[in-house]
């Protein structure tokens, strides 16, 4: 593996946490078949969308990995999981990981899990927006003083809110923002009319969409958007201690990956993936049609971060830093590695 910045790996990836490093690493956690036990956080959400096709189609065991999912709400509740050693490995956005980094904790990523931004906007039907479709800036000064759904107060989707309207010449202070939670509690509170907007994940964007719920005035995951939202919006993280302990679990991470990016993307497997969306991330099966046909292209064509991909999470890191959520900058080489 190639590790960034100088740091010295023991032939490093990444994947896993404190508790395996701690008990001697993943081949102490292997069960009687030979199989090494992992503890991976997961959410009903779209960027978590190929683990449970992994774990339905078999690739796990397929690769030597005997999974554990846990399931975990927001980013830093993920992080507090993995750094106590509740979960080994996590996906997560680079502004809720780096100011885990700049408070001491020795993080790293090692695959990208989608392409763009995992966070978009959505915004109540009947809410004017006088601006013409794309035009990021137009929609966001119509959306002066909404209230606003995010996650959880504080994390990505509200950095991604306060980003977009300071970019637009809003003041980010004339929002209001509120915890909604997953996509789920998130439809509902703008059905309720307590929100206007909400920068939330899939499939909830579809549905709400589909649905006749809300409306997408812009798209920041296709690139309507200021130039520093535009970067690998969803990476694979773990404890850089495990990563350098554990190269080949890693490697066997990253290959179930692989192997089930090119299931989804098999033509021959579309009413099969379907069926798993509406299964394992409870969208009906028109939202789950939606998805296949105009979403699949949010997740890579390989799940190992590219020399190219982290140039490109440099630009999130300089974000990062832009929005005072850490100490000082933090470039992508240090806390990137590559199997």
């Amino acid at each position: 593996m190639k590790v960034r910045n100088g740091v010295r790996a023991v032939g490093a990836v990444l994947a896993v946490t404190l508790l395996l490093s701690a008990c001697g690493g993943a081949g102490d956690a292997a069960d009687e078949g030979g199989a090494a036990e992992l503890k991976i956080g997961r959410a009903p959400a779209w960027a978590q969308f190929p683990l449970f096709v992994a774990e339905e189609e078999g690739f796990w065991g397929d690769h030597g990995i005997k999974p554990e999912f846990i399931g975990i709400k927001a980013g830093p509740e993920q992080t507090a999981a993995q750094v106590s050693g509740e979960l080994d490995v996590v996906d997560n956005v680079p502004n809720n990981m780096l100011p885990i980094i700049d408070k001491g904790t020795d993080l790293v990523a090692f695959t990208e899990t989608v392409r763009a931004s995992q966070f978009d906007i959505i915004v109540d039907k009947d809410y004017p927006i006088s601006a013409e479709q794309g035009d990021w800036r137009g929609a966001m000064r119509d959306l002066k003083g909404a209230k606003v759904g995010v996650i959880a107060r504080g994390t990505g989707a509200e950095d991604i809110a306060r980003t977009l309207f300071k970019e637009a010449g809003v003041d980010p202070e004339s929002a209001t923002y509120i915890a909604t939670g997953l996509p789920s509690t998130t439809m509902a509170a703008m059905d309720n009319n307590q929100i206007d907007m909400a920068i939330t994940l899939e499939p909830g964007i579809a549905q709400a969409v589909e649905s006749g719920l809300a409306k997408t005035p812009f798209s920041v995951r296709a690139g309507e958007a200021p130039d520093n939202l535009i970067w690998p919006g969803v990476v694979t993280t773990a404890t850089r201690e495990f990563a350098d302990e554990n190269p080949d679990l890693l490697r066997r991470y990253i290959d179930v990956m692989n192997t089930t990016l090119d299931f989804i993307r098999d033509p021959a497997n579309k009413d099969r993936v379907i069926q798993l969306m509406q299964q394992t991330l409870s969208t009906p099966p028109e939202t789950a049609t939606y998805l296949y046909e105009n979403h699949l292209d949010d997740f890579p064509e390989s799940a190992a971060l590219s020399d190219e991909e982290i140039r490109q999470l440099d630009a999130a890191a300089q974000w990062v830093q832009s929005i005072g959520t850490v100490g000082k900058l933090y470039p992508a080489e240090s806390w990137t590695v590559q199997p």
